[in-house]
């Protein structure tokens, strides 16, 4: 009796058919990859868009009375020598923390439903909003968590920024000139920080396009893009 046995001509793959196979993998990973760190990215910067455009209509629509807390800023037009006085105050947002310039400001986030203290806090914070020497809780009361080395209202909650690669802090200001009219400042930074807001023009203007300003213009003061 014969057994007839079959040839078999299967030789697999060779390392260099592997070789390629692995680096088309790579390839097709990467860019799968980016194309993820992208997507996330754009939902955590429109995340922080929406969130800025709830403060930046907070500070739109509250009452700021003419004698607030903010700091005084005066300007002269190079080009026609005159000069202009603004109260200045501002909301900072980085990744942990949100920061109120005054109670004005503050008070502007609380009414919005944008932070929570207690009605107690809010009380306090109204009654002191004119005056010069700010009041501050004595501890941690709802968002709010600390007084700032520049006597700022420190909160935090989930407002905070969200973007990783974009920007890593942002601003909201408001300049009320003599005539009690409100304007508004936008700046962002993906830059380190030292002393102060460190400089990042491109950064802030795409920000402040982003937010509705679509006329975003430097403005000689503060630096932030309106």
């Amino acid at each position: 009796m014969f057994k007839s046995e079959k040839k078999h001509n299967n030789k697999g793959f060779t390392l260099a058919e592997l070789l390629i196979i692995i680096a088309i993998m790579l390839v097709l990973a990467g860019v799968i990859g980016l194309s993820v760190i992208r997507y996330i990215e754009s939902a955590r910067q429109a995340t922080d868009i929406y969130n800025g455009s709830l403060i930046k209509d907070a500070l739109t629509m509250y009452p700021f009375p003419s004698d607030f807390q903010g700091r005084d800023m005066v300007y002269t037009d190079p080009e026609t020598g005159e000069t202009e006085t603004y109260k200045r105050g501002w909301v900072y947002v980085d990744k942990d923390e949100i920061r109120c310039s005054d109670a004005s400001t503050a008070l502007a986030m609380i009414n919005a439903g944008l932070v929570q203290v207690s009605p107690e806090t809010e009380e306090m914070l109204k009654d002191n909003e004119e005056n010069p020497n700010k009041w501050f809780p004595s501890g941690p009361d709802g968002d709010y968590i600390r007084r700032s080395n520049i006597d700022e209202y420190v909160f935090s909650n989930a407002l905070t920024v969200k973007a990783r690669r974009t920007w890593n802090t942002y601003q909201l200001d408001v300049y009320i000139d003599d005539e009690s009219q409100l304007h508004m400042g936008a700046s962002a930074s993906n830059a380190i920080r030292t002393n102060g807001h460190a400089k990042d023009e491109e950064t802030a203007a795409l920000f402040a396009k982003k937010l509705g300003f679509t006329d975003a213009k430097i403005t000689p003061i503060g630096e932030q893009y309106h």
